[in-house]
């Protein structure tokens, strides 16, 4: 009976005039040809024609509902043939595609070359295709040179009823985009599961990318760098009018002549600042970055959906060698490369907040990032919870969760003395406020040098009493709104810029209503009800704060 049958892949027309209906619209039959029966409705008198004379239909009018019978007559040809039956009643039309396989084992499709762009948006980064085959097979992708790994095909099953009787696949294939100058090729390869099947023609499409815009070491180069990752990261809030030139631009700041910081003549005219803001991506940074030689502020803020994503961020935004300032705001990211640590010799300020980093990361050490001043890590939450002994095994999960009874991440922050703002609010970090003591892992008391540095006896209590010298530059402190308990260590409580920092709102103030992993409220135990501890220890600090609200 294999010899017989064959498909016919009908849908409802559901789109159909009122006055017309047919059972399906698409045939597809073995080599050996065979006869299907359909439904035709209509109102009116219909008829029916055939292109091919291989195919027939009967009767080939009438009225009501009738029954037809398609008949394809068998072939001796390999390759493929193709017919359409146009049904006509009343001047409305609807039509009934028929293909039949050659004769043998095949696998074909409509197009054997296909010409995809070198970039476009995520969502319209693919081509499909429709195979019809009377074979199981496999796909596999084999790339010319070495860009590889840049399509990926969906999942699908072919299911045969027997090897007689054929079927129309769908496949769908998505595609990177192509981030150098030159073209690059593939060959999808159709090759049937069982080894025993011999196609009668090789099965294989080819692909073609185009190559990416060329980008020069000059000021248009920086203009297409810009252009290029402002169209992949699909910005929303630029509004840049790319007829303008570059100088017009919004958030964009060029090297002028004269300027004191002017890393090379060549910079001239060359961007200096950047700004992104309210984009759309869930990869990592366009390569495209590197290009922008001179940069030395970048800011890119405020991804869609950043709280989902898992992305780790590319090695090209380390090539840039006169980075100063880095803001990677609410991007999705979890983790940086090994290469960040390049930035180091430049960088001096760096903005990671809103992130979804569940530790902080590695690289950031005094010794791989000798010239930074700030650093902050604010808000590193994917969802808001209470009470982290609920939060079981979404823990890792959550946001930036340290507990510093067994993690050293903030502890060694702390020991980072060129910082001058350290932001780590609104953080899952639990635990005490890590306390050091002078003679150990390199810490050492206020001496009396400290105190006449500071500008004479006014901080005199710290060198008298050893209290351990942390952060000693820090000008702005943020642990507000973590899962803090226990006591506040004497560093802390003594620092000579404690009041500076704000210290009710950005250290007292933890999170509301909030229960550590251990179901400890979280507070302080020692959280200080005035400053009057404070004014008594340095008297001289009295003039200077007591009345600095009021006088505001």
């Amino acid at each position: 009976m294999c010899g017989l049958l064959f498909v016919a892949a009908c849908t409802e027309s559901d789109d159909a005039p009122k006055g017309l209906r047919i059972g399906c619209d698409n045939i597809v039959a073995a080599a050996e040809g065979a006869t299907e029966t359909i439904l035709v409705e209509s109102d009116s008198k219909w008829i029916a024609a055939c292109t091919e004379p291989w195919l027939s239909v009967s009767p080939a009018n009438g009225i009501g509902v009738t029954e037809c019978q398609i008949v394809v007559d068998s072939t001796l040809e390999f390759k493929n043939r193709n017919a359409v039956i146009e049904f006509i009643a009343a001047g409305e039309s609807r039509f009934l595609e028929v293909s039949q396989l050659g004769f043998g084992k095949n696998i074909t499709f409509d197009e054997s070359e296909i010409e995809i762009k070198a970039s476009a948006k995520k969502d319209e980064r693919y081509f499909e295709t429709k195979v019809l085959t009377n074979v199981p097979f496999n796909v596999e992708i084999v790339y010319e040179g070495n860009e590889g790994d840049w399509l990926k095909c969906n999942k699908f099953n072919v299911e045969l009823d027997c090897k007689a009787r054929p079927r129309s696949v769908d496949l769908r294939f998505e595609w990177d985009m192509n981030v150098v100058p030159q073209k690059r090729m593939a060959h999808i390869n159709f090759v049937p599961t069982d080894t025993v099947d011999v196609l009668e023609n090789e099965a294989v499409i080819t692909v073609e990318q185009a190559a990416a815009r060329r980008i020069e070491d000059n000021r248009e180069g920086d203009s297409l760098a810009l252009i290029t990752i402002y169209e992949r990261l699909e910005c929303m809030g630029n509004g840049w009018d790319f007829s303008e030139t570059m100088r017009n631009w919004e958030n964009v700041h060029l090297w002028e002549e004269g300027d004191t910081a002017l890393p090379s003549e060549d910079a001239v005219g060359r961007v200096r600042e950047v700004t992104f803001f309210f984009f759309k991506t869930d990869e990592t940074l366009p390569q495209e970055v590197k290009y922008l030689k001179y940069l030395e502020t970048l800011d890119i803020s405020s991804n869609t959906n950043a709280t989902t994503l898992n992305i780790d961020l590319g090695d090209d935004i380390c090539e840039l060698n006169h980075l100063k300032n880095l803001t990677l705001f609410s991007y999705g990211l979890v983790s940086l490369p090994d290469s960040f640590v390049n930035l180091g010799k430049s960088l001096e300020y760096l903005d990671i907040s809103a992130n979804n980093f569940s530790d902080i990361p590695s690289q950031l050490t005094p010794e791989n990032f000798p010239k930074l001043k700030a650093l902050r890590m604010l808000s590193t939450r994917r969802k808001t919870i209470l009470e982290l002994s609920k939060a079981g095994s979404i823990s890792e999960g959550i946001g930036l969760h340290i507990d510093t009874q067994d993690n050293n991440s903030l502890r060694n922050l702390l020991l980072w003395e060129n910082l001058e703002e350290l932001t780590l609010s609104n953080c899952y970090i639990e635990g005490g406020v890590p306390d050091f003591t002078p003679g150990e892992d390199g810490v050492r008391a206020y001496t009396q040098e400290d105190v006449e540095a500071f500008g004479g006896d006014t901080i005199k209590y710290l060198a008298e009493n050893n209290i351990p010298r942390i952060l000693p530059n820090v000008k702005r402190l943020r642990l507000n709104l973590n899962f803090f308990t226990g006591n506040l260590p004497e560093w802390l409580l003594y620092h000579p810029n404690l009041l500076l920092w704000d210290p009710r709102t950005l250290i007292f103030n933890q999170q509301e209503k909030g229960y550590d992993s251990d179901g400890n409220a979280v507070r302080f135990d020692n959280e200080p009800t005035d400053f009057e501890y404070y004014y008594t220890a340095f008297p001289l600090m009295r003039g200077k704060y007591e009345f600095k609200d009021e006088i505001e």
